[in-house]
């Protein structure tokens, strides 16, 4: 019997906790939350620890109830808790119900870039964690182009080869649908899969920016090329007559895992102060 199990301490002899009584569990995003009851009897209880069931993954806490994270997504487990004090650790209860954890939905923040006056050549988003299945750029920018409109380019890494990207896009101003599709153009040297439009100097409104979201998808993933999405819009002259973008492309030179993006103005210039750019992780 566990109960067997004794130590001294300051001349008092201590028992090992007895199991407490389990309570319910809760999945979660790769997680279980699992809640109990300590038990009145058995020796004190110091902490506790909770394991799953498959694969013993544990986690310890002081009081109840207990998250077990690294679980994984989609396979049902129960829950066990015992107690632990010097003497060692007590037997576990009983098991939980089955929960199935799900996957993670939420958005973890990577970095965050605002450019400052003077504007900037280039956003860089370098050694970037591979603890994620997925990235997400969100931008508001705008271009010192002295034009309407300007463009965006993503490069991937430092390669600079126009074959290397292909794009394919879908954007209408509220009169026109337009579809087409190319490879990526190479101004200043600077080769890239271009995203969306962005406001450029000409416009009416020097605040004006042109937003959206870039997703980078299964970026670590070495056995298949990257691709890409991007949603965009802009109000191109202050009286609401922009337009919204859909573009999808394809990193066609490797499939290496991604640790740089940089981003640029198409014509060469800057990106005008208070554009932001932030980089977020996927986890699933």
């Amino acid at each position: 019997m566990a109960s067997g199990r004794i130590t001294k301490v300051k001349g008092k002899v201590l028992d090992i906790p007895n199991p407490p009584t389990i309570g319910t569990a809760t999945a979660g995003a790769e997680s279980a939350s699992v809640a109990f009851t300590a038990s009145s009897k058995g020796g004190p209880t110091r902490s506790y620890i909770a394991k799953s069931n498959p694969s013993n993954i544990t986690a310890t806490g002081s009081t109840s109830p207990i998250n077990v994270t690294g679980l994984t997504a989609g396979t049902s487990y129960t829950i066990s808790v015992a107690g632990v004090n010097e003497t060692g650790t007590g037997e576990y209860s009983s098991a939980s119900n089955s929960v199935t954890p799900t996957l993670p939905t939420s958005y973890q923040s990577i970095s965050t870039v605002t450019v400052g006056a003077g504007g900037s050549s280039l956003i860089t988003f370098s050694s970037i964690p591979a603890t994620f299945k997925h990235l997400q750029i969100r931008f508001m920018a705008r271009s010192d182009r002295a034009s309407t409109t300007d463009a965006m380019l993503l490069r991937i890494g430092t390669d600079a080869t126009s074959a290397n990207y292909t794009m394919h896009a879908l954007y209408g101003d509220g009169a026109a649908v337009i579809v087409f599709s190319e490879t990526s153009a190479a101004p200043n040297s600077f080769t890239g899969w271009r995203t969306t439009t962005i406001p450029a100097a000409s416009n009416t409104t020097t605040q004006m920016q042109g937003v959206g979201v870039i997703d980078i998808l299964d970026y670590t993933n070495t056995n298949k090329k990257k691709t890409f999405r991007a949603l965009g819009g802009l109000d191109t002259n202050n009286t609401f007559s922009g337009q919204a973008e859909l573009y999808s492309g394809v990193y066609l030179a490797n499939s290496n895992a991604i640790t740089t993006l940089t981003l640029k103005p198409y014509a060469g210039g800057n990106f005008t102060q208070y554009s932001s750019f932030a980089l977020y992780g996927i986890k699933g």
